[in-house]
Formats: structure tokens, sequence, C-alpha cells
């Protein structure tokens, strides 16, 4: 919640930085000239990159350099106006950036390492990839005041991790290690993350888009689990469905999941054990249940009571999203039911939420058809959040409780629980096609009318594209042939007509999360199914 607060204040001062606000002048700043720039730096990792190739891009002007043995590298580039941004490639194919803030001074120092691109992170305030065109609005953001705010925040974040202490490592003298020498103090704090990095198993690209969303980037900093590396000791969840909605932390060091009151006081322990060795699979236990876990690599979790019947659950780690982030046209797919004692049936449907939280359209769909029934503006309810990054859902029928996630691909997920039903729903993006010979193995879970549940592993194979249809095939490991058109009924879904082998229906696949829903259309056997991509 802290960096979120932050992330708000850098924002503040990008506001004033661009005349917004108060009616108070702003104080007068450097007219940008043309200058004869030369920006130099190291790229490191910890370890010099040599022959790396840097691009660095300004206001007006551009320019490439590639690196020496050591990682030092020179830009010179004539009639430049700052301000400009530096970006690499670290060995693992991920982005590193680095940044130049307006003014006029022609001899600038910027290294580029991943405390860098960090620090590009926060004051991007999500993707650093809005760097790659370099528009005006990132120029803007790009002040010394800003800069010094994104560093600040990158300290506290990583604090009780990597010490930054006073280093500034955009500027200060990068002397990274070789063969032939010693990294000196910046270099080793390079190492120090690295070392953290490794030990949490996750990277810097998906550190960087935590830092950006602010999300709780000293949780991600945890020791990971041989078995998942996504489970982080700490890591809080919100349990969406099995009638219900709670709180709960994963702690690595005990193995066991905790469910918390309103407070943060911790009410019940489940054992979280490994499944039969399977990578990213659990066993929770406790209070006479058994809880089947399937952990995607985004975190986001399927949960499936072993015990008795129920509706299935999502853990959806727990995040602080502006309720801005959830404005926009959404897709939804449920499971709900009319009433206590009545089945439960497949549903669909749309909406747009507004900034506030105000549902202002939405339309329940029928089969494949595109002209919904819209719900009357009665019946359109507004969303609040809580304390803990919840959310609740109000209209004339009374409450639900909801979970947002966003994933590191900026796609945004909710989950709508209540006793009547489940409900899963992604913002409407237009969803490019597979390309053949693209693989996949999933934990799949299929849930019916009177809750009865069955779950298999399966994988597949894309065995033909056709862009002029949108449609493509896949084969399964069983040998069953799916023929799926993307974008059908309507953007974000994807339409499978029945055959003998398969049943009639719509999907939903939840951007880069590794989660997906189902709902059939086949009368003759109605049922809502979620999917779970294993680690590969």
């Amino acid at each position: 919640m802290k960096s979120r607060l932050l992330l708000t204040g850098l924002a503040a001062v990008v506001l004033t930085a661009c005349g917004g606000g108060g009616g108070d002048s702003a104080p007068a700043t450097a007219t940008p000239q043309a200058i004869n720039a030369n920006i130099s730096g190291t790229v490191a990792v910890g370890a010099a990159l040599p022959a790396a190739k840097v691009t660095v891009k300004c206001a007006q002007g551009a320019g490439t350099a590639t690196t020496a043995a050591d990682g030092a590298f020179k830009v010179s580039i004539a009639d430049a106006i700052r301000p400009c941004v530096l970006s690499t490639v670290a060995p693992d194919g991920s982005p590193l950036h680095s940044l130049v803030p307006a003014g006029n001074a022609p001899d600038i120092v910027a290294n580029i390492t991943p405390l860098t691109e960090l620090i590009t992170a926060a004051l991007a305030q999500g993707s650093t990839a809005q760097f790659a065109t370099f528009s005006a609005a990132s120029q803007a953001r790009l002040t010394e005041a800003n800069l010094a705010t994104a560093l600040g925040l990158v300290k506290q974040l990583l604090s009780g991790s990597v010490d930054l202490g006073g280093a500034n490592p955009i500027k200060d003298p990068l002397v990274a290690a070789t063969s032939g020498q010693t990294g000196n103090a910046l270099d080793q704090l390079l190492d120090i993350l690295a070392a953290r990095l490794a030990a949490a198993r996750t990277s810097v690209g998906d550190l960087s888009s935590a830092v950006g969303r602010g999300d709780n980037v000293p949780a991600k900093l945890q020791p990971g689990t041989e078995n998942c590396n996504v489970m982080k000791t700490a890591g809080d969840f919100f349990v969406a469905g099995q009638g219900g909605f709670r709180r709960v932390r994963y702690d690595t060091a005990t193995a066991q999941l905790s469910t918390l009151d309103s407070q943060g006081n911790v009410t019940a322990k489940s054992p979280f054990m490994p499944y039969q060795g399977e990578a990213c699979r659990y066993i929770a236990t406790g209070n006479g249940v058994v809880n089947d876990v399937m952990v995607s690599r985004s975190g986001l979790a399927l949960m499936r009571n072993l015990s008795s019947w129920q509706l299935p659950a999502l853990m959806v780690p727990a995040q602080q999203l502006a309720m801005s982030e959830l404005a926009g046209d959404w897709n939804a797919v449920g499971f709900e039911r009319a009433a206590p004692g009545q089945p439960f049936y497949p549903t669909r449907g749309t909406f747009t939420i507004n900034a506030s939280g105000q549902f202002i359209a939405g339309a329940d769909c029928t089969g494949t058809s595109t002209t919904c029934s819209p719900w009357a503006q009665s019946d359109l309810p507004v969303l609040t959040q809580t304390a803990h990054g919840d959310y609740t859902l109000t209209d004339a029928n009374g409450t639900a409780a909801v979970a947002a996630f966003k994933d590191t691909e900026g796609t945004v997920v909710a989950v709508v629980s209540s006793a009547n039903g489940l409900i899963i729903a992604t913002k409407q993006v237009v969803r490019l096609l597979p390309t053949v010979g693209d693989t996949n193995s999933y934990w799949d879970v299929t849930v019916y009318p009177n809750l009865s549940s069955e779950m298999a592993e399966a994988s597949t194979t894309i065995t033909s594209v056709n862009a002029m249809t949108s449609a493509y095939t896949r084969l399964r490991g069983d040998g069953r042939v799916d023929t799926w058109v993307q974008n059908s009924p309507i953007s974000g879904l994807r339409y499978r007509a029945g055959d003998a082998s398969s049943r009639r229906g719509i999907a939903m696949t939840l951007g880069s999360t590794g989660v997906g829903a189902l709902i059939s259309l086949d009368n003759s056997s109605l049922f809502y199914d979620i999917s779970v991509n294993r680690p590969q």
C-alpha cells in the first residue's frame, strides 16, 4: 500500500511539472537548448556487459554505441535536446533502461543496470516499454525532481533487501567486475540484487513490472519455493469463490496458508504441501477440508474443494490497484444460480466501468449473439475499494466481493464471488492468433450444475492458423482436434463449434496470467471450465 501512495505522490509531482493543480505559478525552468551531448556510463548486471548495443533517444537527436570489455560506453549527439532515454538488452533478453533528465549540461553520466531499470519503472508508473517511442508525455515526466522521487521510491522498496544508502545508480561512478578487475561499491550492490532475484526465483523484468504497477515489491524479493517460483513468503491472496471470499497469507517458512480476519489476525491455518512432486500444485488441508490448488505463472491460482461439491475459487494475489485501472469495457463469464437450492448455469455478459467505479452500462448475452440484453439503469452496480485492496460490488440486490489483479502485460482481471455464483471478467482486447507449433500443457477443472466437478491434465499443439477467418486448430494430447475462432462472438473471446468429440462453447483467456475460463453452450451438457497453464 505504501508503494502505491508513493507512486501517487510521484504523479502529483508530474502534474505540478506539467502546470496542473493549484493556481500558483510553477517555478521557471531553463529553456531547453540544443547541445553537443556526450553521454557516457557503464552497462553491467554485476559483471560488465561487453559488446552490448546501447541506444540513446533524446527529445531531439539519437545515437548508438557498443560497450567495451569493461561495459563502458560513450555516445556523442550533435544538436541534442534533453531529456534522453537509454536502452540495452540484458543477457536474459530483458530490456534495461536508464534516463537523462531535462537540462542543458552537455556532459552526462548515465549507467545502465538492473537498478536503473527499476528507477525507470518507478518514474514510468507502468511498463518501461512506454519509453520506446519517447513521446512528449514520456519526455514531460523526465525532470530532475521526478527522477529524484523515483530514486527515493526504489530505495524504499529495496530497503531490507538491497541497501542503496546515498548511492545514485544512474550518476555514480560504476566499475563493473571483469576477469581482470573487482567491481566497486555500486557494482557490489548489483551483485546483491542479483542474489536476491535468484533466491526469489524472479527476474529483473518481473521486478520492474512490479515496481511500475505499485505491487508489494518486498514480498516479491522474499525467497521463492523450490516447488513453485511465484509463491513467496508473506504473500497475501484473496480467495474468491467457494460461495464466499476471504484473505489468506502463504508462508514458505511454515508451508502454511493462514486465513486472516479484517484486522489481519490469523483465524485458521492450513498445511500447504506440494502435490505428488508436481511443480506449482499443492494440497491445502484444514478444518476437515481438502483443497487442490493449481498455481499459474502469474501467481493467480485455481482452488478446487475435494471434500465437498462447491464452486471453485480463484486465489488472487493481493494488489493495490487504483480504481481508474478498472475503467473500460469488460467481458465476463460466470457460473450462477437464480436462488439458493437451484442449479448453477453458465452466464455471459459485458459491462463498462468508469474511473470512479460506477458501472455505466451492462448487458446479459445469450449464445453467440452479439446483440445482448442491456441492464436497466437501476440495476447498474458500483464498486468501492476496501482498505485491503479488494472491492465491494453493490447493486439493488445486495453486495458481492471482488478481487482484481493486473498481470505483467497490463491485463486486468476481476473475480466476483457471492453465495449464488462466481464470475470471472477481464477487459475486452483483440486477441492475436497463435503460431503453428505453439504448445501448452494445463490443468483443467470442469464444474457441472450440481457442483460436481472433474479435473484433467491436458496438452495441446497448434496445428493450423487461418488469418482470413481468424480460426485455428489445435491437437490435444489425447488426439482430439478443436477448431476455435478468435475474437468471436466479440473481441477478447473465442468460439468453438460443437462436434462429436467436443461441446460448443465460448472461452476467455485472462491475458498472460496463464488462466482461462470456458462456458458450455450445449444445452444437453452445460458446464463451467477453468484451466491453469502448467509450468513448462
